[in-house]
């Protein structure tokens, strides 16, 4: 317990990573792109965090398919119910391209997120997540599951999806409040963790039928990073939420 509490007094520092955002609105790349365009952007092999296009199809249903140095990393189908498409890259990108399909599309904005990594991250090996991070990538997990229709039956939202999109909130909100490294950010951490770890072996069959690998790989990660960042092992989560909880 004693250790626990150390490593959560260090986590402001040993999880400090630099983002920057790109917007490509304000270098001119917004406005309307038809069949066969495409919307080029070059980067110095940074690493690539996630991207945010808000979009909208003009006259008919159209797809914008977005590229990472070539390799197709998200298709975005046009007009959605909602213009706002967050996705995650998570890997250095030296070229990021929309190639625009079957219906012109409005550009309404679109921003690029990269994250400079410091030596102290590097050398804790984390995989691109942080703890400012955690709940944010959970919502857009959750997000991507439920719009794909996978993973999203009546029984897995319920018991599943919806509480462990309603803790990354709550997880997001403590943590701006309170702080990184505070008790209460770590319990809400930790809850996070564990809710992915009790429906595990659930979600990797899911997956292997299903193929959401992807969200269900990065679901894992994230509960892995929580453990590895509050040195914790998944069989003591729910004694280590216990005592933590007593100090709130």
């Amino acid at each position: 317990m004693k250790n626990l509490l150390l490593t959560i007094a260090l986590t402001l520092f040993t999880l400090n990573a630099s983002a920057n955002v790109l917007d490509l609105r304000s270098e001119g790349y917004t406005g309307r792109y038809c069949v066969g365009d495409t919307l080029s952007y070059n980067l110095d092999g940074e690493f690539v965090e996630k991207i945010l296009v808000s979009a909208e199809g003009i006259s008919r249903d159209g797809f914008i398919k977005v590229y990472a140095d070539g390799n197709l990393i998200h298709n975005i189908g046009v007009p959605g119910y909602d213009p706002d498409y967050t996705f995650r890259v998570r890997q250095s990108v030296s070229n990021i391209t929309l190639k625009f399909e079957e219906t012109c599309s409005r550009i309404l904005d679109m921003k690029i997120f990269t994250e400079g990594h410091t030596s102290q991250r590097d050398s804790h090996s984390f995989r691109g997540y942080g703890v400012e991070g955690w709940g944010a990538d959970v919502q857009s997990i959750v997000s991507e599951m439920v719009q794909r229709s996978l993973l999203s039956g009546d029984n897995l939202w319920n018991n599943f999806l919806k509480p462990l999109q309603v803790l990354a909130i709550k997880y997001d909100a403590v943590a701006a409040v309170s702080g990184e490294g505070d008790i209460k950010t770590a319990v809400y951490a930790l809850k996070l963790a564990k809710v992915i770890a009790d429906k595990e072996d659930e979600l990797l069959d899911s997956s292997s039928r299903r193929q959401d690998m992807r969200n269900v790989r990065d679901l894992m990660q994230i509960k892995e990073d929580i453990l590895e960042a509050y040195d914790v092992k998944s069989r003591n989560l729910e004694a280590e939420i216990e005592e933590l909880s007593v100090y709130l």
